[in-house]
């Protein structure tokens, strides 16, 4: 990764029965990249048109070198390659004309389009970005947070039990408040264990949920093979549910 870089933001657009994602050329790239998500299986037939015409519209939007796939989000089977021949289209402008070829272009037609970091400033001057710089400075501000928060920790777990079993020992006051505090303790846990005391409805769902689960890991650690086909399977429905909510937004 080229150390300064400038990464675009990436540029969602609806059209009917797919959606397309467009990601600008990040910085040492030699390509744009264009996915078309087909969602509706009425189109299928008409894949190449739509690559074609979507990636000449994209082309002539921002004029930089763009490598075009398609997403199958339909019901059925089958690939990119099935629909346009290759696994991928290519595409470019050239004097005012997009030049199109799958997988590779001939040597003699190879883009010869400036991609530094001031010519991709102005051919996307109007989207928004962030920086090397900018992304570091996010992480630095990230890593002093969690500093801060175990600092915290460490003085409420640590610091301070250890400060009142000082002062404890110390000072009479504070050691009758310990042990004061001690024997609420202790004489709720009686109630509990002899049965006088009536949990809560929070305390009550908590038991519930730790027996489930309880129940659950003693059963994945009967079958081992079961537990990881019900988590890979547990895994596809999320990312098949993730795509259904992507295409519902995008359909509507």
């Amino acid at each position: 990764m080229i150390n300064p870089w400038v990464r675009f933001d990436d540029i969602e657009e609806k059209r009917n029965g797919y959606y397309v994602v467009y990601s600008p050329v990040f910085t040492g790239q030699e390509f744009a990249i264009l996915n078309v998500n087909i969602y509706d299986s009425k189109l299928t037939d008409n894949i190449q048109k739509i690559a074609e015409s979507e990636l000449k519209y994209w082309a002539l939007k921002y004029p930089t070198p763009i490598m075009l796939m398609i997403s199958n989000k339909t019901d059925e089977e089958w690939r990119t390659k099935d629909k346009l021949g290759h696994d991928f289209l290519l595409g470019y402008l050239k004097l005012g004309k997009v030049i199109l070829y799958c997988d590779e272009s001939p040597e003699a037609e190879k883009p010869d389009i400036d991609l530094s970091k001031d010519s991709l400033a102005k051919i996307y001057s109007k989207l928004r970005f962030s920086t090397y710089e900018e992304v570091v400075a996010k992480q630095n501000t990230e890593v002093k947070s969690r500093k801060l928060f175990l600092l915290i920790l460490t003085l409420w777990a640590c610091v301070i039990p250890a400060l009142i079993a000082f002062l404890g020992w110390s000072n009479p006051i504070v050691s009758f408040m310990a042990l004061a505090y001690s024997l609420y303790v202790a004489f709720n846990k009686g109630l509990e264990l002899w049965g006088r005391k009536k949990k809560s409805e929070k305390d009550l769902a908590e038991e519930k949920e730790q027996l489930a689960k309880n129940h659950h890991h003693y059963h994945c650690q009967l079958n081992p093979e079961a537990f990881l086909r019900l988590k890979s399977d547990n895994f596809k429905k999320e990312r098949l549910e993730k795509e259904r909510s992507k295409i519902a937004s995008m359909s509507n």
